[in-house]
């Protein structure tokens, strides 16, 4: 228990720290977003984590690309829970519409999803919004899945049993007492699903197809390596935004840990 609690806090503290960044960029950074200097600077006192090819200081960049990282892992993952929840529970359901809701999950499960994006995003290629969009249409396949065979466990207990004898309809058992019994997954799934529109918009960016006039971690990684932040060896520049990818993914993941682990203490009481 305590080893959770642990993982819980630490996740909690480097997340407040990423929205703190996010809420705040103007009180944080160092310098204005547009402020200049001059290009290709080292890290030092003044710069920490040196300047860009335009002159830009990269803490400042990093500072400020973090609301908009968030933002786009937030409202993707928030758009796939409520489509993995209305594809997960007509899935449940019997008879064609059933069906058919649970062979386009198997078809969306078995779809590789990173070839998917990465073609789609060649077409569509409108930025930040064209991405979420993307993101989360390919991405609740497994919370609808996972919903389903909750949804089937919960049917067939009794509790639900003496719902339908009271006479109350199936749509009222379903949004009044079987979603609210799934609280549990659509958290857990909500929290990895955050940490997964992340890594794929991250992945998508530095690939080329990300908002350039909102950029992200993942463009300001995609723009230190074309713009040869290697070979001028301003490893701060291109290392700083993966490491907040990283950080950020750690602290989604803590959490997912903690919130697995009083699932199973409640699946132990039971």
């Amino acid at each position: 228990m305590n080893k959770r609690k642990l993982f819980l806090i630490c996740g909690l503290l480097l997340l407040s720290v990423f929205v703190i960044m996010s809420l705040l960029p103007s009180l944080i950074s160092p310098y204005g977003e547009k402020d200049m200097f001059t290009p290709w600077l080292s890290p030092s006192s003044s710069h920490l984590l040196g300047t860009n090819r335009l002159g830009y200081d990269v803490l400042t960049e990093i500072i400020h690309g973090t609301g908009n990282t968030l933002l786009t892992g937030f409202t993707a993952s928030v758009i796939s829970l409520l489509i993995g929840v209305l594809i997960g529970s007509l899935s449940a359901e019997s008879g064609l519409i059933g069906h058919l809701c649970d062979g386009i999950t198997d078809i969306m499960a078995m779809l590789p999803k990173l070839v998917l994006l990465i073609v789609l995003g060649s077409f569509f290629r409108g930025g930040s919004l064209s991405l979420i969009v993307l993101i989360s249409a390919l991405s609740w396949s497994t919370t609808a899945r996972t919903l389903r065979a909750r949804v089937l466990s919960l049917k067939q207990s009794a509790f639900i049993g003496n719902l339908k004898i009271e006479g109350f309809s199936d749509f009222h058992i379903l949004v009044y007492h079987v979603i609210p019994n799934t609280s549990d997954i659509l958290l857990s799934r909500f929290i990895l699903g955050i940490n997964s529109c992340i890594m794929m918009e991250s992945t998508l960016s530095f690939l080329g197809f990300g908002d350039t006039f909102n950029p992200t971690w993942g463009t300001m990684v995609n723009l230190a390596y074309k713009n040869g932040a290697f070979m001028r060896q301003a490893y701060a520049y291109l290392l700083s935004p993966g490491i907040c990818i990283m950080l950020l993914s750690l602290s989604f993941y803590f959490i997912s840990l903690y919130l697995s682990g009083r699932k199973e203490d409640a699946e132990e009481a039971l």
